[in-house]
């Protein structure tokens, strides 16, 4: 018969409150006698231990209070990442196609307008379907564990989406310019000028200098 033998924690101070006993090898607290009712101080004896409650079970309780935690924590993650992948590329995609007038002339006004509407349904119910996945997930972890490799590429796909879209917009507005947003683009130059000297004006009023004086001396 085999003895397991536990690796002692360094304790690296014995007159710490919140760590007499040393801690664990995640850092947390060792609590033998269980925790006082704050639930994060260990006791440094039985006094006022509840009757029936054995050494250590109110640790092992927080310990797989925290173990829950920290899985809704990664469950929820993964529904939000899911969300935002559907939306990046799906969804915002079939809008997007909904506007296409090639797309159109090659299915007809009434199907392409229908691509928006079905953005918006899938918008709708991705949440629920991604709440779904987690639950399935739980007994089959295969269902959702390619999104573990996903999360770390995230970040560059957004980018590359966002690149994407951006490119498809000047190339838009260069085959096809838009007047009014030609126009908005002269109006945001002019309101950042005007911007500008607004924020020197008032600074200069804060300063003491006189904006009269020195535009008649202008």
């Amino acid at each position: 018969m085999s003895v397991e033998t536990e690796e002692k924690p360094v304790i690296v101070d014995k007159d710490n409150p919140a760590a007499p006993f040393g801690r664990d090898i995640d850092g947390e607290p060792l609590a033998p006698l269980g925790f006082k009712a704050d639930g994060k101080t260990p006791r440094i004896s039985n006094r006022g231990r509840k009757a029936g409650t054995s050494i250590g079970s109110v640790s092992r309780t927080t310990s797989k209070a925290k173990a829950a935690t920290k899985a809704n924590e990664v469950d929820q993650r993964r529904k939000e990442l899911l969300v935002s992948l559907t939306d990046m590329f799906v969804s915002t995609p079939l809008a997007g196609a909904s506007l296409s007038p090639a797309l159109r002339k090659r299915i007809g006004d009434k199907h392409t307008g229908a691509l928006a509407g079905d953005a918006v349904i899938l918008s709708t119910f991705m949440p629920h379907v991604a709440d779904g996945l987690v639950v399935l997930s739980q007994s089959k972890p295969s269902v959702m564990s390619w999104l573990d490799s996903v999360e770390e590429k995230a970040p560059y796909l957004m980018l590359a989406q966002v690149g994407m879209q951006m490119t498809k917009a000047f190339i838009s507005n260069h085959l096809n310019p838009d007047e009014r947003l030609a126009n908005a683009g002269r109006l945001a130059a002019q309101m950042r000028v005007a911007k500008m000297a607004q924020d020197i004006e008032d600074e200069a009023r804060a300063m003491g200098v006189s904006v009269d004086q020195m535009a008649e001396a202008a």
